[in-house]
Protein backbone atom coordinates (compact mmCIF):
# COMPACT_ATOMS: atom_id res chain seq x y z
CA UNK A 1 0.00 0.00 0.00
CA UNK A 2 1.60 3.38 -0.76
CA UNK A 3 0.59 5.99 1.34
CA UNK A 4 1.24 9.81 -0.46
CA UNK A 5 -0.13 11.77 2.45
CA UNK A 6 3.09 12.90 3.17
CA UNK A 7 4.46 15.69 0.95
CA UNK A 8 6.76 14.96 -1.89
CA UNK A 9 8.18 18.23 -1.18
CA UNK A 10 10.01 20.09 -2.56
CA UNK A 11 11.20 21.53 -3.91
CA UNK A 12 13.73 25.02 -3.65
CA UNK A 13 13.36 27.89 -6.22
CA UNK A 14 15.61 30.18 -7.84
CA UNK A 15 15.68 34.18 -6.20
CA UNK A 16 15.31 36.76 -8.78
CA UNK A 17 15.06 41.22 -8.72
CA UNK A 18 12.39 43.07 -9.16
CA UNK A 19 8.44 44.60 -10.27
CA UNK A 20 5.31 47.02 -11.82
CA UNK A 21 3.09 50.18 -11.36
CA UNK A 22 1.38 49.33 -14.65
CA UNK A 23 -2.48 47.59 -14.41
CA UNK A 24 -2.38 46.31 -17.81
CA UNK A 25 0.20 43.67 -17.13
CA UNK A 26 -2.06 41.45 -15.16
CA UNK A 27 -1.10 41.88 -11.97
CA UNK A 28 -3.14 43.36 -9.30
CA UNK A 29 -2.42 46.67 -7.52
CA UNK A 30 -1.07 47.01 -4.10
CA UNK A 31 -3.00 49.39 -1.56
CA UNK A 32 -0.59 49.12 1.42
CA UNK A 33 -0.76 51.88 3.69
CA UNK A 34 1.91 54.39 3.43
CA UNK A 35 3.29 52.36 0.08
CA UNK A 36 1.64 54.81 -2.14
CA UNK A 37 2.43 57.82 -0.78
CA UNK A 38 6.01 57.87 -2.48
CA UNK A 39 5.77 57.68 -6.21
CA UNK A 40 9.29 57.60 -7.81
CA UNK A 41 10.07 60.35 -10.36
CA UNK A 42 13.23 58.61 -11.75
CA UNK A 43 15.52 55.30 -11.61
CA UNK A 44 17.27 56.61 -8.81
CA UNK A 45 14.64 57.10 -6.83
CA UNK A 46 13.00 53.77 -8.23
CA UNK A 47 16.03 52.26 -6.59
CA UNK A 48 15.75 54.20 -2.96
CA UNK A 49 12.45 53.05 -2.53
CA UNK A 50 13.20 49.42 -3.36
CA UNK A 51 16.08 49.51 -0.51
CA UNK A 52 13.91 50.91 1.60
CA UNK A 53 11.13 48.51 0.97
CA UNK A 54 13.97 45.33 1.60
CA UNK A 55 14.49 46.68 4.86
CA UNK A 56 10.77 47.31 5.98
CA UNK A 57 10.55 43.30 5.04
CA UNK A 58 6.98 44.25 4.27
CA UNK A 59 5.94 42.42 0.85
CA UNK A 60 2.98 44.49 -0.06
CA UNK A 61 5.65 47.62 0.03
CA UNK A 62 8.29 45.85 -2.29
CA UNK A 63 5.80 44.61 -4.45
CA UNK A 64 4.79 47.99 -4.76
CA UNK A 65 8.21 49.32 -4.80
CA UNK A 66 9.26 46.92 -7.67
CA UNK A 67 6.25 47.77 -9.80
CA UNK A 68 7.06 51.74 -9.74
CA UNK A 69 10.60 50.42 -11.25
CA UNK A 70 8.86 48.72 -14.10
CA UNK A 71 8.12 52.47 -15.31
CA UNK A 72 12.32 52.80 -15.64
CA UNK A 73 14.71 51.64 -18.52
CA UNK A 74 17.76 51.08 -16.12
CA UNK A 75 15.68 48.22 -14.45
CA UNK A 76 15.49 44.68 -15.80
CA UNK A 77 12.20 44.01 -16.68
CA UNK A 78 12.60 40.40 -15.90
CA UNK A 79 14.03 40.57 -13.14
CA UNK A 80 11.63 42.54 -11.64
CA UNK A 81 8.69 39.81 -12.38
CA UNK A 82 10.40 37.23 -11.28
CA UNK A 83 10.62 39.12 -7.83
CA UNK A 84 6.96 39.82 -7.83
CA UNK A 85 6.85 36.24 -8.35
CA UNK A 86 8.68 35.05 -5.62
CA UNK A 87 6.90 37.30 -2.94
CA UNK A 88 3.23 36.36 -4.38
CA UNK A 89 4.09 32.46 -3.90
CA UNK A 90 5.58 33.51 -0.46
CA UNK A 91 2.29 34.68 0.07
CA UNK A 92 0.45 31.87 -1.50
CA UNK A 93 -0.93 34.39 -4.15
CA UNK A 94 -0.42 31.35 -7.23
CA UNK A 95 -2.60 32.75 -9.37
CA UNK A 96 -0.35 36.27 -9.37
CA UNK A 97 2.69 34.78 -9.13
CA UNK A 98 1.83 32.41 -12.13
CA UNK A 99 0.98 35.84 -14.02
CA UNK A 100 3.98 37.10 -12.85
CA UNK A 101 6.03 34.11 -13.95
CA UNK A 102 4.62 34.35 -17.20
CA UNK A 103 5.03 38.25 -17.66
CA UNK A 104 9.01 37.48 -16.96
CA UNK A 105 8.78 34.91 -19.69
CA UNK A 106 7.59 37.21 -22.16
CA UNK A 107 9.83 39.52 -21.51
CA UNK A 108 13.17 36.94 -21.61
CA UNK A 109 12.50 33.91 -23.11
CA UNK A 110 16.42 32.69 -23.13
CA UNK A 111 16.26 32.33 -19.22
CA UNK A 112 15.07 28.91 -18.72
CA UNK A 113 14.58 29.58 -14.88
CA UNK A 114 11.78 31.52 -15.46
CA UNK A 115 10.01 28.41 -17.41
CA UNK A 116 11.63 25.90 -14.57
CA UNK A 117 10.17 28.51 -11.54
CA UNK A 118 6.65 28.56 -13.25
CA UNK A 119 6.11 24.78 -13.62
CA UNK A 120 7.42 24.21 -10.03
CA UNK A 121 4.39 26.51 -9.29
CA UNK A 122 2.14 24.11 -11.12
CA UNK A 123 3.20 21.46 -9.15
CA UNK A 124 2.45 23.08 -6.16
CA UNK A 125 -1.05 24.36 -7.86
CA UNK A 126 -1.69 20.22 -9.05
CA UNK A 127 -1.67 21.20 -12.72
CA UNK A 128 0.65 18.06 -13.47
CA UNK A 129 0.34 18.42 -17.09
CA UNK A 130 1.16 21.72 -17.65
CA UNK A 131 4.25 21.20 -14.78
CA UNK A 132 5.55 18.22 -16.90
CA UNK A 133 5.07 19.83 -19.90
CA UNK A 134 7.33 23.00 -19.13
CA UNK A 135 9.95 21.04 -17.59
CA UNK A 136 10.27 18.82 -19.81
CA UNK A 137 11.40 21.62 -22.03
CA UNK A 138 13.68 22.80 -19.66
CA UNK A 139 15.40 19.68 -19.84
CA UNK A 140 15.28 19.80 -23.52
CA UNK A 141 16.83 23.06 -24.00
CA UNK A 142 20.06 22.03 -21.43
CA UNK A 143 20.12 18.61 -23.44
CA UNK A 144 20.31 21.10 -26.67
CA UNK A 145 23.38 22.99 -24.45
CA UNK A 146 25.01 20.03 -23.84
CA UNK A 147 25.00 18.58 -27.38
CA UNK A 148 25.92 21.94 -28.75
CA UNK A 149 29.20 21.78 -27.03
CA UNK A 150 29.60 18.05 -27.17
CA UNK A 151 32.72 17.08 -29.61
CA UNK A 152 30.30 14.30 -31.11
CA UNK A 153 26.49 16.00 -31.20
CA UNK A 154 23.80 13.94 -31.58
CA UNK A 155 20.52 15.48 -33.68
CA UNK A 156 17.81 15.89 -31.07
CA UNK A 157 14.41 15.87 -31.55
CA UNK A 158 12.56 17.81 -28.70
CA UNK A 159 9.02 16.95 -30.14
CA UNK A 160 10.33 13.12 -29.30
CA UNK A 161 9.45 12.12 -25.61
CA UNK A 162 11.93 8.99 -25.82
CA UNK A 163 14.53 11.33 -26.57
CA UNK A 164 13.68 13.51 -22.85
CA UNK A 165 13.64 9.98 -20.78
CA UNK A 166 16.26 10.27 -17.94
CA UNK A 167 18.13 6.93 -18.30
CA UNK A 168 20.90 8.18 -19.52
CA UNK A 169 21.86 11.40 -17.58
CA UNK A 170 23.20 14.09 -19.80
CA UNK A 171 24.29 16.51 -17.48
CA UNK A 172 26.75 18.97 -16.23
CA UNK A 173 27.48 21.27 -12.78
CA UNK A 174 24.78 23.79 -14.47
CA UNK A 175 21.90 21.54 -15.46
CA UNK A 176 18.80 21.92 -13.96
CA UNK A 177 18.47 20.02 -10.94
CA UNK A 178 15.39 21.35 -9.96
CA UNK A 179 13.38 20.17 -13.42
CA UNK A 180 14.79 16.79 -13.24
CA UNK A 181 13.51 16.74 -9.26
CA UNK A 182 10.22 18.27 -10.54
CA UNK A 183 10.25 15.11 -12.58
CA UNK A 184 10.55 12.93 -10.06
CA UNK A 185 8.06 14.16 -8.00
CA UNK A 186 5.54 14.43 -10.70
CA UNK A 187 6.09 10.95 -12.07
CA UNK A 188 5.64 9.44 -7.98
CA UNK A 189 2.51 11.20 -8.12
CA UNK A 190 1.25 9.70 -10.92
CA UNK A 191 2.65 6.31 -9.40
CA UNK A 192 5.56 5.54 -11.86
CA UNK A 193 8.35 4.82 -9.32
CA UNK A 194 11.49 3.52 -11.73
CA UNK A 195 11.14 6.61 -13.39
CA UNK A 196 10.99 8.99 -10.39
CA UNK A 197 13.88 7.18 -9.00
CA UNK A 198 15.52 8.00 -12.73
CA UNK A 199 14.86 11.50 -12.75
CA UNK A 200 15.87 11.94 -8.79
CA UNK A 201 19.04 10.24 -9.88
CA UNK A 202 19.85 12.59 -12.74
CA UNK A 203 19.23 15.39 -10.07
CA UNK A 204 21.98 14.03 -7.60
CA UNK A 205 24.49 14.50 -10.09
CA UNK A 206 24.02 17.79 -10.31
CA UNK A 207 23.94 17.97 -6.83
CA UNK A 208 25.06 15.24 -4.97
CA UNK A 209 25.18 16.73 -1.64
CA UNK A 210 21.11 17.64 -1.65
CA UNK A 211 19.45 15.98 1.34
CA UNK A 212 16.54 16.93 0.04
CA UNK A 213 16.79 14.79 -3.09
CA UNK A 214 18.24 11.85 -1.22
CA UNK A 215 15.43 12.50 1.03
CA UNK A 216 13.07 12.56 -2.06
CA UNK A 217 14.43 9.33 -3.70
CA UNK A 218 14.03 7.30 -0.40
CA UNK A 219 10.21 8.11 -0.71
CA UNK A 220 9.76 7.02 -3.55
CA UNK A 221 11.42 3.58 -2.66
CA UNK A 222 9.11 3.81 0.40
CA UNK A 223 6.43 4.36 -1.87
CA UNK A 224 7.20 1.17 -4.23
CA UNK A 225 7.82 -0.78 -0.59
CA UNK A 226 11.65 -1.34 -1.10
CA UNK A 227 12.50 -0.22 2.65
CA UNK A 228 16.03 -1.06 2.43
CA UNK A 229 16.71 0.98 -0.59
CA UNK A 230 14.67 3.55 0.99
CA UNK A 231 16.81 3.33 4.33
CA UNK A 232 19.71 3.89 2.41
CA UNK A 233 18.41 6.78 0.71
CA UNK A 234 17.07 8.22 3.72
CA UNK A 235 20.40 7.43 6.02
CA UNK A 236 22.71 9.33 2.95
CA UNK A 237 20.33 12.08 3.41
CA UNK A 238 20.51 12.48 7.17
CA UNK A 239 24.07 11.72 6.58
CA UNK A 240 24.57 15.10 4.48
CA UNK A 241 21.90 17.43 6.71
CA UNK A 242 21.46 16.33 10.68
CA UNK A 243 19.33 19.03 10.63
CA UNK A 244 16.55 17.60 7.79
CA UNK A 245 13.55 17.30 9.81
CA UNK A 246 11.94 15.67 6.81
CA UNK A 247 14.41 13.26 6.32
CA UNK A 248 13.98 11.94 10.11
CA UNK A 249 10.80 12.29 10.13
CA UNK A 250 10.50 9.84 6.34
CA UNK A 251 12.72 7.72 8.21
CA UNK A 252 10.27 7.25 11.00
CA UNK A 253 7.63 6.66 8.57
CA UNK A 254 9.36 4.10 7.06
CA UNK A 255 10.55 2.10 10.19
CA UNK A 256 7.24 1.96 11.40
CA UNK A 257 6.04 0.59 8.12
CA UNK A 258 8.75 -1.64 8.09
CA UNK A 259 8.03 -2.98 11.21
CA UNK A 260 11.09 -1.15 12.77
CA UNK A 261 9.08 0.39 15.83
CA UNK A 262 12.01 1.31 17.88
CA UNK A 263 13.91 3.01 15.04
CA UNK A 264 11.08 4.84 13.95
CA UNK A 265 10.85 6.22 17.42
CA UNK A 266 14.65 6.71 17.46
CA UNK A 267 14.59 8.75 14.18
CA UNK A 268 11.42 10.77 15.21
CA UNK A 269 13.34 11.49 18.54
CA UNK A 270 15.91 13.53 15.83
CA UNK A 271 13.15 16.08 15.24
CA UNK A 272 12.07 16.55 18.90
CA UNK A 273 11.25 15.84 22.59
CA UNK A 274 10.65 12.14 23.66
CA UNK A 275 7.41 12.94 23.80
CA UNK A 276 6.55 15.03 20.63
CA UNK A 277 8.51 11.63 18.65
CA UNK A 278 5.86 9.48 20.59
CA UNK A 279 3.19 11.84 19.63
CA UNK A 280 4.52 11.47 16.12
CA UNK A 281 4.60 7.80 15.97
CA UNK A 282 1.02 7.86 17.60
CA UNK A 283 0.00 9.76 14.15
CA UNK A 284 2.04 7.62 12.20
CA UNK A 285 -0.07 4.55 13.50
CA UNK A 286 -3.42 6.40 13.76
CA UNK A 287 -2.91 7.02 10.15
CA UNK A 288 -1.94 3.40 9.45
CA UNK A 289 -5.33 2.31 11.83
CA UNK A 290 -3.81 0.82 14.41
CA UNK A 291 -5.96 3.00 16.61
CA UNK A 292 -5.13 1.18 19.84
CA UNK A 293 -1.75 1.06 19.40
CA UNK A 294 -2.04 4.86 18.80
CA UNK A 295 -3.83 5.74 22.22
CA UNK A 296 -1.37 3.94 23.67
CA UNK A 297 1.79 6.14 22.14
CA UNK A 298 -0.32 8.94 22.62
CA UNK A 299 -0.63 8.47 26.57
CA UNK A 300 2.74 7.44 26.61
CA UNK A 301 3.66 11.08 25.42
CA UNK A 302 1.23 12.95 27.57
CA UNK A 303 3.01 11.04 30.31
CA UNK A 304 6.18 11.95 29.30
CA UNK A 305 5.73 15.82 28.78
CA UNK A 306 6.51 17.69 31.64
CA UNK A 307 4.11 20.30 31.21
CA UNK A 308 0.26 19.84 29.35
CA UNK A 309 0.55 18.61 25.66
CA UNK A 310 -3.19 19.66 24.57
CA UNK A 311 -1.79 17.70 20.63
CA UNK A 312 -1.28 14.60 22.16
CA UNK A 313 -4.44 14.88 24.39
CA UNK A 314 -6.49 15.64 21.19
CA UNK A 315 -4.95 13.00 19.71
CA UNK A 316 -5.80 10.74 21.65
CA UNK A 317 -9.31 11.39 22.29
CA UNK A 318 -9.14 11.10 18.11
CA UNK A 319 -7.79 7.77 18.72
CA UNK A 320 -10.32 6.36 21.44
CA UNK A 321 -13.41 7.72 19.17
CA UNK A 322 -11.79 5.54 16.00
CA UNK A 323 -11.25 2.75 18.17
CA UNK A 324 -15.07 2.79 19.57
CA UNK A 325 -16.34 3.12 16.36
CA UNK A 326 -14.77 -0.24 14.67
CA UNK A 327 -16.01 -1.91 17.58
CA UNK A 328 -19.90 -1.53 16.94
Amino acid sequence: MKNKTLALMTVLLLSGCAATNQQHDGLSNINTPGAGAIQPTNATEAGMLIAQSQTSGNPDAMIYAYRQALEFKPFNKADIYLNIARLEQQRNNNSQAEAAYRLAMASDTKRLEFKESLALLLVDMKRHDEADTLLQEVISADRARLNAASADPVELDPADPAELEPTECVTDNQSPWRSYNGLGLLSDIREQGEQARQYYRCALKIQPGLAMLHTNLGFSYYLEGDYSQAERALTRAVNQDPQYRRAWSNLGLMYYRWGHKSEALAALRKNGTQAEALNDLGYIALMEGAHEEAAGLFQRAIDASPRYYPKAVANLNQAKAMTTANKR
